[in-house]
């Protein structure tokens, strides 16, 4: 079995009602508050940076998608509806 050292800490300010719940949680899942905290973060962050993280092309996959990028923009009415709809909801 291999031990992980944890060096880094983290200290933040949650209200009362999230850090019991948050506690209540973690004890439900057999682990350490600690655990469960850093677990979940993890999983958010993962979640957050899919999108942003470096991806590779061979050369032939880098000039399609360098084709797609300068082609013109399409017009997709069903799109273009329903930001029409959604600035007319919000006031715009």
């Amino acid at each position: 079995m291999s031990v992980v050292m944890r060096s880094a800490r983290m200290n933040l300010r949650i209200a009362e009602d999230v850090d019991a719940k948050i506690r209540r949680a973690a004890q439900a899942s057999g682990m350490s508050t600690s655990a469960f905290v850093a677990r979940a973060a993890s999983t958010a962050a993962d979640e957050v940076l899919a999108d942003r993280q470096v991806f590779r092309l061979d050369p032939e996959q880098w000039e399609q998608f360098v084709a797609l990028l300068d082609r013109p923009a399409r017009d997709l009415p069903e799109l273009r509806n329903a930001l029409d709809l959604r600035d007319r909801l919000a006031g715009s």
